[in-house]
């Protein structure tokens, strides 16, 4: 956990409107799982890179197959305190018509943590918080989120997979 108050999710978003959370237990320790989270490549994650095709209309992904998900998965990198926790996070306005003062914004935020569970074991978790700002940004946000939730927690749970696999295979 991070110093203070609370995980550096905890910390970073106090408040959300919608929260997510998808877990998986990993028969390495620590440091391994560590290790696989920050080298684990986009190619790895097939159904991942297929829905950011998807999203994106067929025009962008989240770049190079050997790119680790760290590096192409939005949200951007915020902090980390290894081996136990990676903040990912980002601001978006939303595109509706406001003035540039009263511009409503998205405010994502993820962490993935990793904890103990015993000798040579990891749990390792994703937690997703979205906020949004003002009552016509939580209403399209609300739209968006009813098409495109179902691909949040498919994004996230290949990610544990993928992380899972690569940190067991070097444990042993």
């Amino acid at each position: 956990m991070a110093d203070g108050p609370g995980t550096l999710l905890d910390q970073a978003m106090p408040a959300w409107d919608v929260a997510e959370h998808h877990q998986r237990r990993v028969a390495a320790d620590l440091d391994a799982v560590w290790a696989a989270l920050l080298a684990t490549p986009m190619s790895d994650l097939p159904v991942t890179r297929a829905l950011m095709r998807v999203r994106t209309f067929g025009r962008g992904t989240p770049g190079p197959p050997a790119r680790t998900v760290v590096e192409a998965l939005p949200p951007g990198e915020i902090t980390r305190h290894p081996p136990r926790e990676l903040l990912l996070g980002l601001v978006a306005p939303v595109r509706l018509r406001y003035s540039a003062a009263d511009l409503p914004v998205l405010r994502t935020a993820t962490v993935v943590e990793l904890q103990a569970a015993g000798a040579g074991t990891t749990t390792l978790s994703t937690d997703t918080r979205v906020l949004a700002t003002g009552p016509r940004a939580k209403r399209a946000f609300r739209a968006y989120w009813l098409a495109v939730g179902w691909g949040s927690g498919l994004v996230r749970r290949e990610l544990l997979r993928a992380v899972a696999r690569r940190a067991e295979a070097s444990s042993g």
